[in-house]
Order: C-alpha cells, then sequence, then structure tokens
C-alpha cells in the first residue's frame, strides 16, 4: 500500500480490513469481448462473480512480452475494459427489462423496477458505467440475483 500511495500522491493510508482472496488474475480482456472475441464471454462471467475490479494495466515496454494490440498505450488498455463491461452490462439491462415488460403485463409493481433499468440503461447508453447510476438501497437490490 505504502508503494501504491507514493506512487499516486496519498498522503494518509488507512487500512479498511478488507480481504482479498481467490483467484483474482482475470486476463485477457480484449476489444469486442461483449462479442465472445478473445476470451469474451469467459471473461465476462468471471467479473460477474466478484465485489470489486482492480484494473492493473500494463505501463511498460518490453519486446519478449507481446501486447495484445501492438503497441503498450494503458489509456487505451483502460478505454477498452471500460466499454466493454459497459457493453456487457448492456446485455444484462436489455435482458432484465425484456422480462420486466413482459411481466408489466399481468404485473404493473415492476412498472418501478422498470423505471430503474431504464435510468440505467440510459447512462450505458451514454457510455458511463451502471455504477454511476445514483441508487437507493432498495434500487440496488434489484441487481443483486
Amino acid at each position: 500500500m505504502a508503494l501504491l500511495a507514493d506512487d499516486i500522491s496519498i498522503n494518509t493510508v488507512v487500512g479498511a480490513g478488507t480481504k482479498v482472496s481467490g483467484d483474482l488474475n482475470i486476463a485477457g480482456l480484449v476489444r469486442g469481448a461483449s462479442r465472445g472475441e478473445g476470451l469474451g464471454n469467459k471473461f465476462l462471467s468471471h467479473i460477474r462473480e466478484v465485489d470489486a475490479i482492480l484494473h492493473v494495466v500494463r505501463c511498460f515496454e518490453d519486446s519478449n512480452i507481446v501486447h495484445v494490440d501492438g503497441k503498450v498505450d494503458p489509456l487505451r488498455d483502460v478505454e477498452t475494459i471500460n466499454m466493454e463491461l459497459v457493453l456487457a452490462d448492456m446485455e444484462i439491462m436489455e435482458r432484465k427489462l425484456n422480462n420486466a415488460r413482459k411481466i408489466l403485463k399481468g404485473d404493473k409493481t415492476v412498472a418501478g423496477d422498470i423505471a430503474v433499468y431504464e435510468r440505467v440503461m440510459k447512462a450505458l447508453e451514454d457510455g458511463q458505467s451502471a455504477r454511476t447510476v445514483e441508487l437507493s438501497d432498495d434500487e440496488r437490490a434489484l441487481f443483486h440475483d
């Protein structure tokens, strides 16, 4: 933690008692993963099983280690990761919306759920992560199935 704090100019480091365990090295996300490119769906299914994502992006040149895009560009790589996650989330939101709309025909109580799903979908369509949408605890619970 101290090394990281030095690198990004953090004045105070407070341990939060967070435990990190399990196989967390999920490599292989490439542009097009949401359409099955590279490890595609396998990668994205692994991501869905975790509580948090820590991006570690290559920032060094080494002729012995080939970069999937042929050139190291950490900003592009972060952009690719974020966009592929947004695209994968859009697929999930489309399914949730379609299912909720079918249920709505017989059960009007899901109208509120649909409104939440539409807010999240709008953010995703604007290229924003779903986590940027402000949700109440009850609304957030809709996504923990």
